[in-house]
């Protein structure tokens, strides 16, 4: 659970309203995009550092302060911890879509999956525009795309 969750969750006295709920998503998808971003960073720093590995996955390279064999051990444990938390936010996904299928109208549905379960593709760690919201689901303008969303939470929240 992110930092955030946590804290929103002291302050409310342990429960997790609809939003915080659905906004999991988000947190895990920040998680890999930092990830992401370290490994990038590692990989840039071997430089024209080849790599080269054993079968051990250790480095070929010699001497106690082995810092080629370092990132690339390094890099491997992130690749590991990114592919976990890939398959934890498909997990959350999932639990969202089910919740979110609770609701019986097909536009809140639609509004609350593309606002937080489909990927951002230009920002991975925001959520869509409202204007991206309302194109995807057919409504006129933002605005319509908030209303329907707060509507939508409302609902959810008499549900929890």
């Amino acid at each position: 659970m992110h930092i955030r969750d946590r804290e929103f969750m002291r302050l409310k006295g342990g429960a997790m309203n609809a939003k915080q709920y659905l906004l999991q998503s988000i947190r895990i998808r920040e998680s890999l995009f930092y990830i992401k971003q370290r490994i990038e960073k590692l990989e840039t720093d071997l430089g024209y550092h080849p790599k080269q590995l054993d079968d051990s996955g250790a480095s070929k390279a010699s001497g106690a302060n082995d810092k080629v064999g370092d990132t690339l051990a390094e890099i491997a444990d992130l690749e590991r911890e990114w592919l976990a938390k890939r398959m934890e936010l498909e997990k959350k996904n999932e639990e969202i879509r089910t919740f979110i299928e609770k609701l019986d109208n097909p536009t809140y549905r639609a509004v609350l999956s593309y606002r937080y379960i489909h990927e951002n593709p230009r920002f991975p760690t925001r959520l869509n525009s409202w204007v991206t919201v309302a194109f995807k689901v057919g409504l006129a303008n933002e605005d319509t795309a908030r209303i329907t969303h707060n509507r939508a939470l409302r609902i959810l929240e008499k549900n929890m």
